[in-house]
């Protein structure tokens, strides 16, 4: 069985639409939810609802929205860089800010990759075709980051 992907999400609208691109992508690997930040924690951290990794299984990859009740996704995201065993899950964001400061925060504390949420579900399809291809392909170069959806990627920022 693949590993499971979890998408930290707390818009039910774009729960929808992700499960309807995975849907019609085809992409295996089976999706876990967590509705805001403290329970992508939970579910990562293995604890209450979510004790039993034969049932919930770390994931092989995590897509991260930021604005999010419980927890900021930017602070789920310092706690994963923070907890050892967790340190190498790629994280990639996928939120509707476009602020700067998000987006150098975000790569400040480790994210992989931010992409910008569409507005249109088939752009979705066109980001997630790109996310199936690159991070959840079996021979994923090492140490690399964004360069998989250039177009649709916000770089790291430059040092100014």
């Amino acid at each position: 069985m693949l590993d499971p992907i979890l998408y930290a999400e707390d818009d039910e609208n774009d729960v929808f639409l992700m499960k309807r691109a995975f849907r019609k992508l085809g992409i295996a690997n089976p999706i876990h939810f967590a509705c805001d930040g403290k329970e992508a924690v939970d579910y990562l951290a293995g604890i209450g609802a979510f004790q039993d990794r034969v049932e919930h299984p770390l994931p092989c990859l995590v897509l991260l929205d930021l604005s999010m009740p419980g927890k900021h996704g930017l602070e789920v995201l310092k706690w994963i860089r923070s907890t050892p065993a967790l340190t190498g899950l790629p994280v990639v964001v996928l939120s509707s800010s476009n602020q700067e400061s998000d987006v150098h925060r975000a790569y400040l504390l480790g994210a992989n990759g931010f992409l910008m949420k569409p507005g249109d579900p088939d752009e979705l399809l066109k980001i997630m075709r790109r996310v199936q291809s690159y991070w959840l392909a079996d021979e994923r170069p090492v140490g690399t980051f964004v360069d998989f959806a250039a177009e649709e990627c916000v770089p790291p920022p430059r040092d100014r």
